[in-house]
């Protein structure tokens, strides 16, 4: 299914000079005449040079094929459906924050696994959204745009979000970096921001395989300015790794590929069967700016 590009008239916005992106001549402009084409899968790179900290910033090819892969199994759907739940409850309570048809953006999308599977989730329950996300990391968003031609993606930083202010009913933020200016300049009056974190035993299990000593996570819990808690969820779940190739793609999604010891590896591919999955849905409500 391919997507309608004039509903996103609304929000995407050029990243020289801030103004908005519509759909002409087969390529998103503004009117001060900046031009982006728009990629085969479907994507626009809206990350300018200097907003790139080397070639190829963000995860690379294997970490992004590691994780599609993962995820494609399943091991993460208790969170996804925690995430596109609460956003279901909280409709419900707060029905000024959220729009007939929802604005949905996912600042730092990686492949689009968690946004694909809200959208769905939300569409089954009868609500109406449009939803986009944006990565810096080019491979990802190739990925997200080739599987889920649906859903508007865009190559940038989370830092520089080429989104209109005011613009969405609700932000993600899954395990990625971001600016909570940057996420309060786009959302809406009462706009959600629901951001997940690793919780403290989160892939404790592999931890152990990687260092002598394993440590606990020491979770977020400062609320940024400009916001208000809604809801705080733990979601801890235990995962089972039946074969050295999950085992892989799971260390492949982490820092700890890049040190862990071939002797430890060895071993973790070997051994490691049952891992904690732990995190922390802090969903937040963007207050009246005073």
């Amino acid at each position: 299914m391919q997507i309608n590009d004039d509903r996103a008239d609304s929000f995407w916005r050029c990243p020289s000079c801030q103004q908005a992106l519509a759909w002409q001549n087969n390529a998103w402009r503004c009117d001060n005449k900046h031009s982006f084409d728009r990629a085969k899968e479907g994507y626009v790179n809206l990350l300018l040079a200097q907003q790139k900290s080397s070639k190829d910033p963000g995860d690379n090819k294997d970490m992004v094929a590691a994780r599609r892969a993962f995820l494609e199994q399943e091991h993460y759907l208790p969170l996804a459906e925690k995430m596109a739940s609460l956003i279901l409850a909280n409709q419900t309570d707060y029905p000024e924050a959220l729009s007939p048809i929802l604005s949905i953006y996912d600042a730092g999308c990686g492949e689009g696994y968690y946004l694909a599977k809200i959208k769905k989730y939300l569409a089954k329950a009868g609500k109406r959204l449009v939803a986009s996300g944006s990565d810096i990391a080019k491979p990802a968003i190739q990925k997200a745009a080739k599987k889920y031609p649906d859903i508007h993606y865009a190559v940038a930083s989370s830092f520089n979000l080429p989104v209109a202010s005011h613009s969405q009913d609700l932000v993600l933020q899954v395990f990625a970096p971001s600016s909570p200016s940057e996420i309060q300049r786009i959302l809406k009056l009462d706009g959600l921001w629901m951001k997940v974190t690793p919780a403290s035993h989160h892939l404790f299990e592999l931890k152990q395989f990687v260092y002598a000593q394993a440590e606990t996570h020491e979770p977020e819990t400062q609320i940024p300015a400009g916001f208000e808690l809604l809801t705080l969820s733990h979601v801890p779940f235990k995962m089972s790794l039946t074969s050295p190739q999950q085992r892989e793609s799971l260390l492949m999604m982490t820092p700890f590929y890049w040190t862990i010891s071939e002797e430890k590896k060895l071993s973790l591919m070997q051994d490691l069967t049952t891992v904690s999955a732990d995190f922390n849905i802090t969903l937040m409500q963007k207050k009246a700016e005073s």
